[in-house]
């Protein structure tokens, strides 16, 4: 079984975390079957930059990782226009370079539809292969700032097509799935969730710390809503105060200099981007996982957290729910604030009561490597088994 996947985001030396869940996802699959794995790194018009490629090799993941340099004329249309033409160009190139010194794949997998999506649908009618896309966006979520309605005419009439097309399609959450079936007119999305390295995940007793430790890790974007997880927290503070608040990301300076202004000052720690190891380790140092999100798919940092063993209290907002229940956390509505600074108090008061054993044990049975990427071996399987003359 010779499996290609054409992804659209992927870690490199421009955007170091940009897609690191496709990369778990490969990881797990890994396991299982070899991957060759294609992303052309595409970091847009407005950043200039020179041709390249990169190889790596991890067990049984061969990874390709290129750039095809730009440089803008400053006329906005025309430049995009460019950029979009040296990208096919540049990703035809390499699709034949694969091909001439690999063969023909029994299958490509698309990770994020656009743009590599476009030439997957080219090369698997061409090759007369079957092509799957995995989703991972909260785009089709109408609150998204950058939702799928808002995007270019190009950027929706190829989604369109890429979806329709595709073989098989699966996304990570089931809330997620349903919109895709809608939006797109299409059935039978599966869903897979995004996976965790249990390996580093996992629950240690002796790490727990003596004061209730809150911790918070993302992106820090403004969907993630970290300047109203610090007001509901100055608003614990007023009925609660045992308890210190830390963050991984790169925080704002408006974030920085609210803290600096606030009463709760000495209770909060910025760690900045930290690495994905030292995440795992400060979750195992931490009490409870605080998560405030406007939008989401099906956020990795919830199921590591709970494969650690913590309860999480978060926002109900996409497929969370698919993992938070009332033995492992509380959920509460977007946007409201009071209930989340209760959920808070309520988790500190009543946090006898959760097990973090049993929490990181059904975690790590749904989320690990080997479980998740048996779901995609027997995907392809299937669909390899029908695709036969």
């Amino acid at each position: 079984m010779q499996i290609l996947w054409l992804v659209s985001s992927y870690p490199n030396n421009l955007e170091p975390t940009n897609g690191d869940f496709i990369e778990r996802h490969a990881l797990a699959v890994a396991k299982f079957v070899n991957i060759d794995l294609i992303h052309l790194v595409q970091v847009g018009k407005e950043v200039p930059t020179t041709e390249s490629n990169h190889y790596t090799k991890v067990d049984n993941l061969r990874s390709f990782i290129y750039r095809f340099a730009f440089r803008k004329w400053h006329i906005s249309l025309l430049d995009k226009i460019r950029y979009n033409l040296k990208y096919q160009k540049r990703y035809r190139a390499i699709l034949l370079e694969y091909t001439a010194q690999y063969g023909v794949p029994d299958l490509i997998h698309v990770h994020v539809p656009m743009k590599a999506g476009i030439l997957a649908r080219v090369y698997a009618n061409k090759w007369k292969i079957p092509y799957i896309v995995s989703d991972h966006s909260s785009m089709y979520d109408p609150i998204a700032k950058n939702n799928f309605d808002s995007r270019s005419l190009f950027f929706k009439y190829y989604t369109n097509k890429i979806y329709k097309d595709a073989t098989a399609i699966t996304n990570v959450s089931a809330v997620m799935a349903k919109k895709i079936e809608q939006l797109f007119s299409v059935r039978g999305v599966t869903v897979i969730h995004n996976v965790v390295d249990t390996m580093r995940f996992n629950y240690e007793k002796e790490n727990k710390p003596s004061l209730f430790t809150w911790f918070h890790a993302s992106t820090i974007y403004p969907l993630k809503n970290v300047d109203k997880i610090i007001d509901a927290f100055i608003a614990l503070n007023k009925i609660n105060e045992n308890w210190v608040f830390i963050i991984a990301g790169n925080v704002t300076n408006d974030i920085i200099n609210k803290v600096a202004a606030s009463t709760i000052k000495n209770k909060i720690t910025f760690l900045g981007q930290i690495p994905h190891e030292e995440i795992a380790k400060q979750m195992k140092r931490s009490s409870a996982l605080v998560m405030f999100s406007k939008h989401e798919n099906f956020p990795c940092a919830i199921i590591e957290a709970l494969c650690c063993g913590l309860p999480v209290v978060s926002s109900n907002v996409g497929g969370i729910a698919e993992a938070v229940n009332p033995q492992n956390g509380q959920l509460v509505p977007s946007e409201n604030l009071a209930l989340l600074t209760n959920a808070l108090h309520e988790m500190m008061c009543k946090y006898h009561q959760y097990n973090p054993v049993e929490i990181a044990h059904a975690a790590s049975l749904k989320y690990n490597e080997n479980t998740i990427g048996q779901q995609f071996i027997d995907l392809y399987a299937k669909l390899l088994h029908h695709s036969k003359p």
